[in-house]
């Protein structure tokens, strides 16, 4: 039976490793991106432990990847970086927002437009965003937990 903040000690290899991070991603993107209602319900038995806890969510995902990313001893994987904007000297801040979806797609080109056309679709699911200011601070915001205008 799970108890709060227990922690556990786990010895895994780099394939283990790759894997839970590959399934904890799957699952973000999958079941976190509409908010924290998973509607999976044999995958909100396993996240919340049968109900014995609250699930995380999104932005707590990431967190969890980002440390078992910084916990390995090896050099970290070479992959997408993004910077952050340069700092502004208008009169409004300037942020870099990042969109990630998972699309099929037929190639790179086919990917990005059915990408914008899944952004403009008023009917779509309100994203998950990951906000960057000019310092790399890095902000989620979850658009479907945000008040009707």
């Amino acid at each position: 039976m799970a108890k709060k903040n227990n922690s556990i000690t786990l010895r895994i290899n780099g394939r283990q490793l790759a894997t839970i991070l590959a399934a904890l991603r799957f699952h973000q993107a999958e079941n976190l991106q509409a908010g924290r209602n998973i509607p999976d319900q044999a995958i909100e038995q396993i996240a919340t432990d049968g109900g014995l806890v609250k699930p995380l969510d999104f932005k707590e995902v990431s967190k969890l990847c980002e440390r078992l990313n910084a916990d390995q001893s090896q050099p970290a994987p070479r992959g997408l970086v993004i910077a952050p904007p340069h700092k502004a000297g208008g009169q409004e801040l300037l942020f870099r927002v990042v969109y990630f979806i998972d699309v099929w797609a037929a190639n790179p080109l086919d990917a990005a437009r059915k990408t914008h056309r899944l952004m403009i679709d008023p009917e779509s699911l309100s994203p998950v965003l990951e906000v960057v200011n000019h310092r790399g601070k890095v902000v989620s915001i979850d658009l479907s937990q945000e008040a009707p205008a």
